[in-house]
């Protein structure tokens, strides 16, 4: 799930990456992975691609742990027109397509 300004800076990676446009993929991964299976927008990766909230990502930690943060992207959210998280595919896909080129910055 993405929040607006997490979809504005995926959507700067993928065009980043010479791609236009993001789509499901027929085996279900994460649009976001290469052939190899790695991320193609790894430094710009959305929250939960970098907390899993797992031990393997630096531990297990309850979301409550976590308020301050999240309370934080929601108000950034909020402030840049969004209107909450959305699953990444479908929020990336809205910014590439509507006004992704103007704040983007292309």
């Amino acid at each position: 799930m993405l929040t607006r300004a997490e979809a504005l800076l995926a959507a700067r990676a993928v065009r980043a990456t010479g791609r236009k446009q993001v789509a499901e993929r027929a085996d279900g991964a994460c649009p976001m992975l290469d052939g190899d299976a790695r991320c193609t927008i790894y430094a710009q990766r959305p929250f939960g691609c970098r907390t899993h909230f797992c031990a393997t990502a630096g531990g297990i930690l309850p979301r409550k742990s976590l308020a301050d943060l999240i309370q934080r992207l929601d108000a950034l959210d909020e402030a840049l027109g969004g209107d909450g998280p959305k699953p990444l595919l479908r929020a990336v896909q809205a910014v590439l397509a509507t006004d992704g080129r103007r704040r983007l910055g292309h």
